[in-house]
């Protein structure tokens, strides 16, 4: 049976205006793997071509290794893909452009979700971990998108909101939360990995290994078409064809080099696989625990897995436990 992704990331351009230390592609000491590029509207264009077609849906991620403001066809990109029925398509951006311009283009192409990776509510250390960033400047421009969301009265882009869990920064969580989950759908405090880290926890997890769901869920696009195993593969170590060449459905159901990391997983043995033997994304997702707290006149879910603390409001009279 034809199976079809859930999740296609579109990596429009692996250029960014800032240099955060611990970035996985553009960090400090990190040795780059492949060149700085932006995405021929050749290959997104085949791409909504063949997901106009789909039965199903699915979400589209116009981000990849830089930031997607950068991309000089952006606009035409969104505009387009916004009238591909299936396609829940929006992306991740640290907020530096994020100026009248780009929000008349966000909010005209009718972009349906919008995540900022935001680093904690101090300008100091936000601006010490994203080097050439400007928290002040950053957050007067989200609030400027949501006034003119408003103003227009608008649903949509949804927004979410993303802080690294540095160590030194754990302690504006609450902070955090309290600033941006009254406009989010939800916010997330992720946990911090070094640069070229894919380990989530020191020791052996104690629940059971299983299959990493991103192998059957996610196609990831390189600025050139080529196609990368995951969200994980930063460098496109382990090729799975290119879009130009081969359709999406023909790489996510055909590809040898999927099939075998596919089977490797169902059979429990990934030590054999170099971009996963030192990887834990495959458990990133197993809750730990999941309580509820209040947050002035409103409840909020906090979930806990490996991978981050992920926060949500929620209706009073939903079953939540209360914590401290």
């Amino acid at each position: 049976m034809i199976q079809y992704p859930s999740e296609i990331i579109l990596e429009v351009t692996n250029a960014c205006n800032l240099r955060c230390r611990y970035c996985h592609f553009h960090g400090e000491g990190v040795l780059k793997r492949r060149p700085t590029g932006w995405m021929n509207r050749t290959v997104w264009e085949k791409v909504l071509d063949e997901i106009r077609l789909w039965p199903q849906s699915l979400t589209l991620v116009t981000h990849g290794a830089g930031e997607p403001l950068l991309y000089p066809q952006l606009e035409s990109l969104l505009t387009e893909a916004v009238h591909v029925p299936s396609a829940h398509t929006g992306f991740m951006t640290n907020g530096m452009l994020l100026g009248d311009e780009a929000i008349r283009l966000i909010l005209d192409a009718g972009v349906k979700w919008l995540a900022f990776s935001v680093d904690g509510v101090q300008p100091d250390t936000h601006d010490h971990f994203r080097v050439n960033a400007d928290l002040n400047r950053i957050e007067a421009q989200i609030h400027n998108l949501i006034a003119e969301k408003n103003r227009r009265g608008k649903d949509t882009p949804v927004l979410y909101f993303n802080m690294v869990g540095y160590p030194e920064i754990l302690d504006q969580s609450r902070r955090y939360v309290e600033k941006w989950l009254p406009y989010a759908e939800q916010v997330t405090i992720a946990t911090f990995r070094p640069a070229g880290s894919r380990k989530l926890w020191e020791e052996t997890a104690s629940f059971p290994f299983r299959p990493c769901p991103l192998l059957t869920r996610q196609l990831v696009i390189g600025t050139t078409g080529q196609v990368g195993l995951c969200c994980e593969d930063i460098f496109l170590d382990v090729p799975l064809g290119n879009v130009l060449e081969n359709t999406l459905e023909e790489i996510f159901n055909d590809s040898q080099m999927l099939i075998r990391y596919r089977t490797a997983h169902e059979q429990g043995e990934i030590d054999s696989l170099p971009l996963c033997r030192d990887c834990h994304v495959w458990g990133a997702d197993h809750v730990l625990n999941r309580e509820c707290f209040r947050l002035e006149d409103r409840v909020v879910e906090e979930t806990t897995t490996p991978a981050y603390h992920l926060f949500r409001k929620r209706p009073e009279q939903d079953n939540c436990s209360m914590g401290e």
